[in-house]
Parts: structure tokens; sequence; C-alpha cells
């Protein structure tokens, strides 16, 4: 999945809601590469840190799948935190409903606890388009109230 990078866009990679939503992007940017949050963390636990040994095993018994295809069903999210140093800048690009919102809370979670150091932008976007509605610099070392309000629009 992460193969299309380009010197263009090495520093940069995009994180979507859904395979939709990556497809749509993926039409608009061409040159740029998507990849997309197969999860939906409103259901089901969500154990402490995301996307750890635990986390996985969790979250796939709550699918009721094996481990095994859990993590293909993950694997270009989980290939991008297995490269998050490559990056500089990640972009997410989400909706703006409760489901959306805590799917963003726990990627931006994750990439805190995974110390990505580089720039984080949140584009809150119709999701059937495309188009943002808006666009935020996320900052990931400012805690969860902040990444709450960042969410809710103020």
């Amino acid at each position: 999945m992460l193969s299309k990078l380009t010197a263009e866009t090495s520093m940069r990679i995009n994180v979507t809601a859904s395979d939709c939503l990556n497809q749509i992007l993926s039409e608009m940017h061409p040159k740029e590469t998507f990849v997309p949050f197969r999860e939906a963390m409103v259901e089901g636990p969500c154990s402490f840190p995301p996307f750890s040994d635990e986390f996985l095993a969790e979250r796939a018994y709550f699918h009721n799948s094996s481990l095994e295809d859990y993590k293909k069903h993950m694997a270009p999210f989980l290939e991008l935190l297995d490269h998050l140093s490559d990056y500089s800048e990640i972009v997410l690009w989400f909706g703006d409903e409760p489901f959306c919102k805590r799917n963003t809370e726990v990627v931006i979670d994750t990439l805190r606890t995974r110390g990505f150091q580089g720039s984080i932008v949140l584009n809150i976007v119709n999701e059937e388009t495309g188009v943002i509605l808006r666009s935020k610099p996320v900052h990931i070392f400012s805690g969860q109230a902040k990444i709450k309000t960042l969410l809710n629009g103020k």
C-alpha cells in the first residue's frame, strides 16, 4: 500500500476514514499516498496503548476474527505505524460524525503513543465527496481534552 511513494510525497502520508473515502481522495489527488483506517472504534473494547499486541488481540476477538485475519485487514495502517519515522507530516481525512470522531481520537492517540514527531493536519471532510469542511493542525502532546475540543470544531 505504501509503495506509491515518490520523492515529492515521501515525507507526507494521508490517513482516511474508510476504503471508500480512500478511493475518492486517491482519484482527486493521484500523486498522494492514502492509507485507510479500517476500524470502528465506537464499538467494542479498546485497550491501551492503541495497536499494541493486547489491543490487536482484543479487537480481533471482538470482530470474531483470527488475529492473522485482523492484521491483514488492518495491514495498510499497521504498515504505516511501522514506518512513522519516514514521515514528517500526516494528514488525517475524517468525517464529522461521532463514528469518525472516535476513530480520529484513536489515530491521534496512536501517533502520540508511538512518538510521532512530525506535524499532523486534520481535515474534516464530506465523506461522500472528499471536500474539506475545515482543516486544523493537531498538536498531539497537548492532551486528550485538547483533542476532543479540536474534534468538536472549536
